[in-house]
């Protein structure tokens, strides 16, 4: 089953300006990396805000395989799950359409298995299994 909420993907148009934001806000910055997915380089930010996390993006790493560039703003939901498997069966069997993945992903953030999915309303839905936790617990 999905355990609970982790993070919300946002996409922003500078990534610099926005990390300043935060960072007068008084939001932490837990992680900011260059991340590797199919031989194009994302920079990841996350942000610690209250008990989620913000996950900042000038890009999504997911994008390229959507028809139409992403809206700048909120534009996924990552869940956390116990049953990887049985998880990504029960999204589909509900109604979502898988796009990309399942794939395993290693960087920063720890070590997890992830696939995304569109709802049938149309917003993006990223369940995550975490084999290693490397970032603060929220």
């Amino acid at each position: 089953m999905l355990e609970r909420l982790w993070n919300v993907g946002i996409k922003v148009p500078d990534l610099e300006r926005e990390l300043e934001f935060h960072r007068a806000s008084g939001n932490e910055i837990v992680l900011d990396e260059e991340l590797s997915v199919d031989d194009e380089s994302y920079r990841l930010a996350l942000v610690k805000m209250g008990d989620k996390y913000l996950h900042l993006g000038e890009r999504m790493v997911y994008e390229a395989h959507l028809d139409a560039p992403l809206p700048y703003g909120p534009v996924h939901v990552i869940y956390i799950c116990d049953d990887f498997e049985a998880d990504v069966e029960r999204q589909i069997a509900a109604g979502a359409t898988l796009f990309l993945g399942p794939l395993e992903a290693t960087a920063g953030f720890g070590h997890r298995e992830v696939a995304f999915f569109r709802t049938p309303s149309g917003w993006i839905l990223e369940i995550a299994k975490i084999y290693r936790h490397d970032v603060p617990e929220v």
